[in-house]
Protein backbone atom coordinates (compact mmCIF):
# COMPACT_ATOMS: atom_id res chain seq x y z
CA UNK A 1 0.00 0.00 0.00
CA UNK A 2 1.11 3.35 -0.88
CA UNK A 3 1.95 5.74 2.37
CA UNK A 4 0.12 8.70 2.62
CA UNK A 5 2.18 11.99 3.81
CA UNK A 6 0.99 14.88 5.33
CA UNK A 7 3.56 17.95 4.56
CA UNK A 8 3.47 20.25 7.82
CA UNK A 9 3.64 23.74 6.44
CA UNK A 10 5.87 24.66 9.59
CA UNK A 11 8.07 22.20 8.38
CA UNK A 12 10.02 21.30 6.09
CA UNK A 13 12.36 19.10 7.25
CA UNK A 14 13.36 15.50 8.82
CA UNK A 15 14.62 12.42 9.84
CA UNK A 16 15.75 10.31 13.30
CA UNK A 17 18.60 11.24 15.80
CA UNK A 18 20.61 8.50 14.29
CA UNK A 19 20.69 9.78 11.53
CA UNK A 20 21.75 13.39 12.81
CA UNK A 21 24.54 11.97 14.75
CA UNK A 22 25.90 9.47 11.92
CA UNK A 23 25.99 12.90 9.57
CA UNK A 24 27.68 14.75 12.38
CA UNK A 25 30.13 12.12 12.10
CA UNK A 26 30.55 12.27 8.16
CA UNK A 27 33.11 14.56 6.03
CA UNK A 28 31.19 17.59 4.69
CA UNK A 29 32.03 17.00 1.77
CA UNK A 30 31.34 13.68 1.63
CA UNK A 31 27.42 14.88 2.17
CA UNK A 32 28.12 17.51 -0.54
CA UNK A 33 28.98 15.14 -3.16
CA UNK A 34 26.30 12.25 -1.80
CA UNK A 35 23.40 15.63 -2.10
CA UNK A 36 24.80 16.84 -4.85
CA UNK A 37 24.03 12.97 -7.01
CA UNK A 38 20.74 12.32 -4.90
CA UNK A 39 19.97 15.96 -6.47
CA UNK A 40 20.64 14.90 -10.03
CA UNK A 41 19.17 12.05 -9.21
CA UNK A 42 15.40 12.65 -8.52
CA UNK A 43 15.55 16.09 -10.14
CA UNK A 44 13.10 14.97 -12.71
CA UNK A 45 11.21 13.86 -9.90
CA UNK A 46 10.32 16.83 -8.60
CA UNK A 47 10.24 18.66 -11.61
CA UNK A 48 7.21 16.69 -13.02
CA UNK A 49 5.65 16.75 -9.92
CA UNK A 50 5.80 20.83 -10.54
CA UNK A 51 4.33 20.55 -13.65
CA UNK A 52 1.42 17.76 -12.30
CA UNK A 53 0.80 20.01 -9.53
CA UNK A 54 0.24 22.65 -11.79
CA UNK A 55 -1.84 20.68 -14.41
CA UNK A 56 -3.59 18.29 -12.58
CA UNK A 57 -3.63 18.85 -8.37
CA UNK A 58 -3.89 22.74 -8.55
CA UNK A 59 -6.41 22.75 -11.47
CA UNK A 60 -8.39 20.35 -13.41
CA UNK A 61 -7.58 16.80 -11.98
CA UNK A 62 -6.50 13.84 -12.92
CA UNK A 63 -7.95 12.23 -16.14
CA UNK A 64 -8.89 15.45 -17.58
CA UNK A 65 -7.75 17.35 -20.17
CA UNK A 66 -6.14 20.86 -20.47
CA UNK A 67 -6.21 21.63 -24.45
CA UNK A 68 -3.88 24.70 -25.21
CA UNK A 69 -4.15 26.63 -28.41
CA UNK A 70 -0.60 28.38 -29.97
CA UNK A 71 2.05 28.91 -27.21
CA UNK A 72 3.02 32.49 -26.03
CA UNK A 73 5.21 33.65 -23.77
CA UNK A 74 2.35 33.61 -21.08
CA UNK A 75 2.40 29.66 -21.03
CA UNK A 76 4.68 29.23 -18.22
CA UNK A 77 4.21 25.12 -17.21
CA UNK A 78 7.09 24.00 -18.96
CA UNK A 79 10.03 25.29 -20.32
CA UNK A 80 10.67 25.57 -23.98
CA UNK A 81 7.38 24.92 -25.37
CA UNK A 82 6.77 24.78 -28.96
CA UNK A 83 4.66 26.62 -31.17
CA UNK A 84 3.75 24.81 -33.92
CA UNK A 85 1.87 21.73 -32.76
CA UNK A 86 -0.87 23.31 -29.82
CA UNK A 87 -0.42 20.92 -26.69
CA UNK A 88 -2.77 18.18 -24.98
CA UNK A 89 -1.48 17.67 -21.32
CA UNK A 90 -2.71 14.80 -18.79
CA UNK A 91 -2.48 13.32 -15.89
CA UNK A 92 -3.60 9.97 -15.14
CA UNK A 93 -3.73 8.46 -11.36
CA UNK A 94 -3.06 4.54 -12.25
CA UNK A 95 -3.81 3.53 -8.48
CA UNK A 96 -6.66 2.32 -8.53
CA UNK A 97 -7.09 0.99 -12.08
CA UNK A 98 -5.44 1.26 -15.94
CA UNK A 99 -6.79 3.83 -18.06
CA UNK A 100 -7.42 3.60 -21.90
CA UNK A 101 -6.47 6.86 -24.20
CA UNK A 102 -8.50 6.59 -27.74
CA UNK A 103 -6.84 8.32 -30.39
CA UNK A 104 -8.86 10.00 -33.34
CA UNK A 105 -8.62 9.38 -36.98
CA UNK A 106 -7.17 12.44 -38.65
CA UNK A 107 -5.96 13.51 -42.02
CA UNK A 108 -3.00 11.42 -43.25
CA UNK A 109 -0.64 14.66 -44.00
CA UNK A 110 -1.02 16.03 -39.94
CA UNK A 111 1.07 14.90 -37.59
CA UNK A 112 -0.11 13.97 -34.50
CA UNK A 113 1.07 12.06 -31.39
CA UNK A 114 0.75 11.17 -27.91
CA UNK A 115 3.74 11.36 -25.15
CA UNK A 116 3.64 9.21 -22.21
CA UNK A 117 6.20 9.78 -19.23
CA UNK A 118 6.59 8.60 -15.95
CA UNK A 119 7.98 11.04 -13.41
CA UNK A 120 11.27 10.03 -13.80
CA UNK A 121 10.95 11.63 -17.24
CA UNK A 122 11.60 8.58 -19.02
CA UNK A 123 9.46 8.58 -22.31
CA UNK A 124 7.39 5.68 -22.26
CA UNK A 125 5.45 5.82 -25.53
CA UNK A 126 3.95 8.32 -28.54
CA UNK A 127 0.85 6.36 -29.98
CA UNK A 128 0.12 8.40 -33.04
CA UNK A 129 1.58 9.29 -36.65
CA UNK A 130 5.14 7.50 -36.84
CA UNK A 131 4.27 4.38 -34.18
CA UNK A 132 0.82 3.95 -35.74
CA UNK A 133 -0.56 5.93 -38.19
CA UNK A 134 -3.37 8.18 -38.80
CA UNK A 135 -6.45 6.04 -38.42
CA UNK A 136 -7.32 6.01 -34.54
CA UNK A 137 -6.59 3.18 -32.11
CA UNK A 138 -6.91 2.49 -28.16
CA UNK A 139 -4.14 2.17 -26.02
CA UNK A 140 -3.99 1.14 -22.20
CA UNK A 141 -1.74 2.62 -19.50
CA UNK A 142 -1.10 0.87 -16.46
CA UNK A 143 0.49 1.39 -12.96
CA UNK A 144 3.97 -0.36 -12.61
CA UNK A 145 2.93 -3.66 -11.09
CA UNK A 146 -0.54 -4.05 -13.01
CA UNK A 147 -1.42 -7.56 -14.79
CA UNK A 148 -4.58 -7.54 -15.37
CA UNK A 149 -6.57 -8.24 -18.46
CA UNK A 150 -6.11 -6.27 -21.50
CA UNK A 151 -9.19 -5.82 -23.76
CA UNK A 152 -9.24 -7.10 -27.34
CA UNK A 153 -9.75 -3.22 -29.03
CA UNK A 154 -6.31 -2.21 -26.95
CA UNK A 155 -3.68 -2.14 -29.08
CA UNK A 156 -0.70 -2.42 -26.54
CA UNK A 157 0.12 -1.58 -23.13
CA UNK A 158 2.03 1.67 -21.44
CA UNK A 159 3.74 1.26 -18.14
CA UNK A 160 6.26 3.30 -16.45
CA UNK A 161 8.30 3.37 -13.37
CA UNK A 162 5.54 5.36 -11.57
CA UNK A 163 1.67 5.33 -10.45
CA UNK A 164 1.56 8.72 -11.82
CA UNK A 165 2.03 9.31 -15.68
CA UNK A 166 1.86 12.19 -17.72
CA UNK A 167 1.07 13.47 -21.32
CA UNK A 168 1.98 16.21 -23.46
CA UNK A 169 0.28 15.36 -26.87
CA UNK A 170 1.05 17.56 -29.87
CA UNK A 171 -1.40 18.01 -32.85
CA UNK A 172 0.01 19.69 -35.75
CA UNK A 173 -1.82 22.99 -37.04
CA UNK A 174 -1.91 23.18 -40.51
CA UNK A 175 -3.17 26.85 -41.39
CA UNK A 176 -3.77 25.65 -44.80
CA UNK A 177 -5.90 22.58 -43.36
CA UNK A 178 -8.64 24.78 -40.85
CA UNK A 179 -5.90 25.77 -39.13
CA UNK A 180 -6.41 26.13 -35.43
CA UNK A 181 -10.27 25.38 -35.35
CA UNK A 182 -9.13 22.03 -36.76
CA UNK A 183 -6.93 21.25 -34.54
CA UNK A 184 -9.24 22.28 -31.40
CA UNK A 185 -11.67 19.75 -33.17
CA UNK A 186 -8.95 16.89 -32.73
CA UNK A 187 -8.20 18.13 -28.97
CA UNK A 188 -11.61 17.33 -28.32
CA UNK A 189 -11.56 13.91 -29.88
CA UNK A 190 -8.75 12.85 -27.76
CA UNK A 191 -10.15 10.30 -24.87
CA UNK A 192 -9.46 9.48 -21.73
CA UNK A 193 -11.27 6.81 -19.78
CA UNK A 194 -10.74 4.73 -16.60
CA UNK A 195 -10.54 0.42 -18.08
CA UNK A 196 -13.70 -0.21 -16.03
CA UNK A 197 -15.40 2.58 -18.39
CA UNK A 198 -13.82 1.11 -21.39
CA UNK A 199 -14.50 -2.70 -20.69
CA UNK A 200 -17.82 -2.28 -18.43
CA UNK A 201 -16.52 -3.59 -15.61
CA UNK A 202 -17.04 -2.64 -12.24
CA UNK A 203 -15.27 -0.24 -10.72
CA UNK A 204 -12.88 -0.44 -7.98
CA UNK A 205 -12.21 0.72 -5.17
CA UNK A 206 -10.53 4.17 -4.72
CA UNK A 207 -7.28 4.79 -4.07
CA UNK A 208 -6.76 6.45 -1.09
CA UNK A 209 -6.56 10.25 -0.89
CA UNK A 210 -3.51 12.12 -1.12
CA UNK A 211 -2.43 15.17 0.77
CA UNK A 212 -0.51 16.55 -1.62
CA UNK A 213 1.94 19.43 -1.02
CA UNK A 214 1.79 22.36 -2.36
CA UNK A 215 4.69 23.43 -4.95
CA UNK A 216 6.50 26.69 -3.93
CA UNK A 217 8.47 27.66 -6.64
CA UNK A 218 11.80 28.13 -5.58
CA UNK A 219 11.96 25.19 -3.57
CA UNK A 220 13.54 23.42 -5.92
CA UNK A 221 16.77 25.18 -5.02
CA UNK A 222 16.33 24.55 -1.24
CA UNK A 223 16.89 21.80 1.21
CA UNK A 224 12.59 22.02 0.59
CA UNK A 225 13.81 20.08 -2.53
CA UNK A 226 14.28 16.69 -0.64
CA UNK A 227 10.98 16.76 1.04
CA UNK A 228 9.86 16.36 -2.44
CA UNK A 229 11.74 13.40 -2.95
CA UNK A 230 10.70 12.29 0.37
CA UNK A 231 6.74 12.49 -0.56
CA UNK A 232 7.06 11.04 -4.00
CA UNK A 233 9.00 8.28 -3.86
CA UNK A 234 6.27 6.01 -2.48
CA UNK A 235 4.40 6.57 -5.56
CA UNK A 236 7.42 5.03 -7.38
CA UNK A 237 8.61 1.11 -8.24
CA UNK A 238 12.57 1.43 -7.56
CA UNK A 239 14.32 0.00 -10.51
CA UNK A 240 17.27 -2.46 -9.69
CA UNK A 241 19.53 -0.71 -11.56
CA UNK A 242 19.23 2.42 -9.06
CA UNK A 243 20.39 0.44 -6.12
CA UNK A 244 23.35 1.82 -5.84
CA UNK A 245 21.94 5.28 -5.55
CA UNK A 246 19.41 4.50 -3.39
CA UNK A 247 22.09 3.27 -1.20
CA UNK A 248 23.95 6.47 -1.51
CA UNK A 249 21.27 8.67 -0.22
CA UNK A 250 20.58 5.89 2.56
CA UNK A 251 23.80 7.19 3.80
CA UNK A 252 22.45 10.99 4.67
CA UNK A 253 19.03 9.88 5.43
CA UNK A 254 17.26 10.30 2.03
CA UNK A 255 14.70 7.44 0.89
CA UNK A 256 13.15 7.06 3.91
CA UNK A 257 10.07 9.04 3.85
CA UNK A 258 10.71 10.89 6.24
CA UNK A 259 11.26 14.95 5.98
CA UNK A 260 14.75 16.37 6.65
CA UNK A 261 14.03 17.56 10.45
CA UNK A 262 16.44 21.18 9.75
CA UNK A 263 16.55 21.04 13.71
CA UNK A 264 17.61 18.23 14.17
CA UNK A 265 21.03 18.52 11.93
CA UNK A 266 23.93 20.91 12.61
CA UNK A 267 24.91 23.70 10.31
CA UNK A 268 27.50 22.31 9.07
CA UNK A 269 25.52 19.50 7.70
CA UNK A 270 23.13 21.65 6.51
CA UNK A 271 25.76 23.62 4.78
CA UNK A 272 27.13 20.71 3.29
CA UNK A 273 23.85 19.40 1.74
CA UNK A 274 22.76 22.76 0.22
CA UNK A 275 26.34 22.63 -1.23
CA UNK A 276 25.38 19.48 -2.91
CA UNK A 277 22.52 20.99 -4.40
CA UNK A 278 24.22 24.42 -5.81
CA UNK A 279 26.95 22.32 -7.52
CA UNK A 280 24.30 19.89 -9.24
CA UNK A 281 22.43 22.87 -10.64
CA UNK A 282 25.68 24.74 -11.40
CA UNK A 283 26.89 21.82 -13.43
CA UNK A 284 22.84 21.53 -15.64
CA UNK A 285 23.19 25.04 -16.05
CA UNK A 286 27.28 24.64 -17.27
CA UNK A 287 25.98 22.06 -19.60
CA UNK A 288 23.01 24.04 -20.60
CA UNK A 289 25.47 26.16 -22.34
CA UNK A 290 27.10 23.63 -24.55
CA UNK A 291 26.24 22.29 -27.84
CA UNK A 292 24.65 19.21 -26.94
CA UNK A 293 23.27 15.88 -28.49
CA UNK A 294 19.37 15.55 -26.81
CA UNK A 295 19.15 12.19 -27.82
CA UNK A 296 19.70 10.80 -24.43
CA UNK A 297 17.79 13.35 -22.61
CA UNK A 298 14.34 12.21 -23.70
CA UNK A 299 14.31 8.69 -24.17
CA UNK A 300 13.21 5.45 -22.60
CA UNK A 301 14.84 3.23 -19.60
CA UNK A 302 16.58 0.81 -22.71
CA UNK A 303 18.33 3.79 -24.18
CA UNK A 304 19.17 6.35 -21.00
CA UNK A 305 19.56 3.98 -18.25
CA UNK A 306 21.26 5.48 -15.23
CA UNK A 307 22.84 8.08 -17.40
CA UNK A 308 21.10 10.35 -14.38
CA UNK A 309 22.75 13.71 -15.58
CA UNK A 310 21.78 13.14 -19.21
CA UNK A 311 17.86 12.13 -17.47
CA UNK A 312 18.12 15.46 -15.32
CA UNK A 313 19.15 17.61 -18.49
CA UNK A 314 16.00 16.56 -20.44
CA UNK A 315 13.77 18.12 -17.64
CA UNK A 316 16.14 21.45 -17.23
CA UNK A 317 16.54 22.34 -20.52
CA UNK A 318 13.18 20.87 -21.95
CA UNK A 319 11.10 18.68 -19.87
CA UNK A 320 8.84 16.27 -22.14
CA UNK A 321 11.09 16.54 -24.77
CA UNK A 322 10.35 13.38 -27.21
CA UNK A 323 12.21 10.90 -28.74
CA UNK A 324 14.53 10.97 -31.67
CA UNK A 325 12.53 8.67 -34.06
CA UNK A 326 9.16 11.43 -33.51
CA UNK A 327 11.35 14.82 -33.51
CA UNK A 328 15.11 15.56 -33.39
CA UNK A 329 15.96 18.99 -31.49
CA UNK A 330 19.12 20.85 -32.62
CA UNK A 331 20.54 23.18 -30.25
CA UNK A 332 23.42 25.65 -30.84
CA UNK A 333 23.67 27.74 -27.98
CA UNK A 334 27.00 29.17 -29.51
CA UNK A 335 27.34 31.21 -32.89
CA UNK A 336 30.12 30.75 -35.65
CA UNK A 337 32.39 32.24 -33.68
CA UNK A 338 31.93 30.09 -30.59
CA UNK A 339 30.12 33.15 -28.48
CA UNK A 340 26.86 32.56 -26.77
CA UNK A 341 24.16 33.95 -28.93
CA UNK A 342 22.85 37.01 -27.39
CA UNK A 343 20.44 39.50 -29.02
CA UNK A 344 21.82 42.60 -27.18
CA UNK A 345 25.36 41.67 -28.74
CA UNK A 346 24.65 40.99 -32.67
CA UNK A 347 21.91 39.89 -35.08
CA UNK A 348 22.45 36.42 -36.75
CA UNK A 349 21.31 34.80 -39.82
CA UNK A 350 21.09 31.32 -40.59
CA UNK A 351 21.74 29.78 -44.24
CA UNK A 352 20.13 26.34 -45.53
CA UNK A 353 22.09 26.06 -48.93
CA UNK A 354 19.62 24.89 -52.19
CA UNK A 355 18.68 21.43 -51.31
CA UNK A 356 19.62 21.45 -47.69
CA UNK A 357 16.71 21.88 -45.93
CA UNK A 358 16.09 19.61 -42.82
CA UNK A 359 14.77 16.22 -44.33
CA UNK A 360 11.54 15.42 -42.54
CA UNK A 361 8.87 13.45 -43.59
CA UNK A 362 6.05 16.10 -41.69
CA UNK A 363 7.86 19.93 -40.96
CA UNK A 364 10.66 21.57 -39.12
CA UNK A 365 10.70 25.18 -37.16
CA UNK A 366 12.87 27.44 -34.94
CA UNK A 367 11.63 28.37 -32.12
CA UNK A 368 13.10 31.11 -30.05
CA UNK A 369 13.57 31.59 -26.17
CA UNK A 370 15.28 34.00 -23.50
CA UNK A 371 17.73 32.90 -21.40
CA UNK A 372 17.82 31.73 -18.34
CA UNK A 373 13.95 31.30 -18.10
CA UNK A 374 13.93 29.25 -21.74
CA UNK A 375 10.57 30.24 -22.40
CA UNK A 376 8.97 32.08 -25.54
CA UNK A 377 10.07 35.97 -26.58
CA UNK A 378 7.15 38.96 -26.20
CA UNK A 379 7.71 40.98 -30.50
CA UNK A 380 6.01 43.11 -32.32
CA UNK A 381 4.87 40.44 -34.82
CA UNK A 382 3.60 37.84 -32.07
CA UNK A 383 6.22 35.36 -34.01
CA UNK A 384 8.04 32.97 -31.70
CA UNK A 385 8.47 30.52 -34.72
CA UNK A 386 9.73 29.59 -37.89
CA UNK A 387 9.88 26.78 -40.67
CA UNK A 388 8.63 25.24 -43.59
CA UNK A 389 4.97 25.92 -42.27
CA UNK A 390 5.52 29.28 -41.94
CA UNK A 391 3.43 31.11 -44.60
CA UNK A 392 5.40 33.68 -47.14
CA UNK A 393 9.29 32.17 -46.58
CA UNK A 394 11.59 33.76 -49.19
CA UNK A 395 13.77 32.51 -50.72
CA UNK A 396 17.27 33.67 -52.40
CA UNK A 397 17.68 33.34 -55.74
CA UNK A 398 20.41 30.78 -55.74
CA UNK A 399 17.46 28.68 -54.13
CA UNK A 400 18.99 29.07 -50.54
CA UNK A 401 17.09 30.30 -47.59
CA UNK A 402 18.25 32.50 -44.97
CA UNK A 403 16.75 32.94 -41.93
CA UNK A 404 17.33 36.49 -39.61
CA UNK A 405 17.40 36.08 -35.78
CA UNK A 406 17.45 39.49 -34.30
CA UNK A 407 15.95 42.26 -31.51
CA UNK A 408 15.14 44.63 -34.29
CA UNK A 409 13.61 43.82 -37.95
CA UNK A 410 15.93 43.09 -40.36
CA UNK A 411 14.37 45.40 -42.74
CA UNK A 412 10.83 45.41 -44.20
CA UNK A 413 11.68 43.17 -47.49
CA UNK A 414 13.53 40.64 -45.07
CA UNK A 415 10.72 40.59 -42.07
CA UNK A 416 9.08 37.25 -43.41
CA UNK A 417 11.98 35.63 -42.71
CA UNK A 418 12.72 36.82 -39.58
CA UNK A 419 12.27 35.12 -36.02
CA UNK A 420 12.74 38.20 -33.36
CA UNK A 421 15.19 37.82 -30.73
CA UNK A 422 15.34 39.29 -27.05
CA UNK A 423 17.54 42.41 -26.26
CA UNK A 424 19.98 39.35 -24.88
CA UNK A 425 21.04 35.78 -24.33
CA UNK A 426 18.87 33.33 -25.99
CA UNK A 427 18.65 29.69 -27.22
CA UNK A 428 16.44 29.46 -31.12
CA UNK A 429 16.08 25.47 -31.08
CA UNK A 430 15.53 23.43 -34.31
CA UNK A 431 12.86 21.12 -34.28
CA UNK A 432 12.43 18.38 -36.89
CA UNK A 433 9.57 16.24 -37.32
CA UNK A 434 9.52 12.70 -38.71
CA UNK A 435 13.06 13.18 -39.04
CA UNK A 436 14.98 11.44 -41.99
CA UNK A 437 18.00 8.85 -40.97
CA UNK A 438 20.63 11.61 -42.12
CA UNK A 439 19.20 13.22 -39.47
CA UNK A 440 18.71 10.78 -37.06
CA UNK A 441 22.54 9.35 -37.76
CA UNK A 442 24.02 12.17 -37.93
CA UNK A 443 24.75 12.86 -41.62
CA UNK A 444 22.91 16.23 -41.69
CA UNK A 445 23.87 19.06 -39.61
CA UNK A 446 22.11 22.59 -39.15
CA UNK A 447 23.96 25.52 -40.30
CA UNK A 448 26.03 28.25 -38.06
CA UNK A 449 24.52 31.33 -36.45
CA UNK A 450 26.39 33.70 -38.22
CA UNK A 451 27.00 36.82 -36.38
CA UNK A 452 26.29 40.76 -37.68
CA UNK A 453 27.99 43.06 -35.60
CA UNK A 454 25.93 46.01 -34.43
Amino acid sequence: MLRTFLILAASFGLGSSATADKLATMPPAEITRIAKDAYIFSFPLVMNYRTMHAQAIAQGGFGEWLHLGTSSPADTDIVTPNNDTPYSYAWLDLRAEPWVLTMPEIEEERYYTSQWDDLWGYVLDNPGSVNDGNKGHSFLLAAPGWRGEVPKDVKRVIKGESSFLGSLTRTQMLSAMGGMDRVQEIQQSYLLQPLSSFAGTPVPEAAPTVAWPTWNEGDETTLAFFDYVEFLLPFTTPHPDDAAVYDEMAQIGLGDGKMLDSEALNQTTLDAMQAGIDAARAELQSLSEQSFDPALFFNTREIVGTDYISRAMGVFVGIFGNTTDQAVYFTLPTDANGELTDGSKADYTVTFEAGNLPPVEYFWSYTMYRLPERLLVDNPLDRYSIGSSTEGLMTNEDGSLTLYFSKESPGADKESNWLPAPDGPFWAVLRTYGPSADIRDGKWTQPAFVPVNK
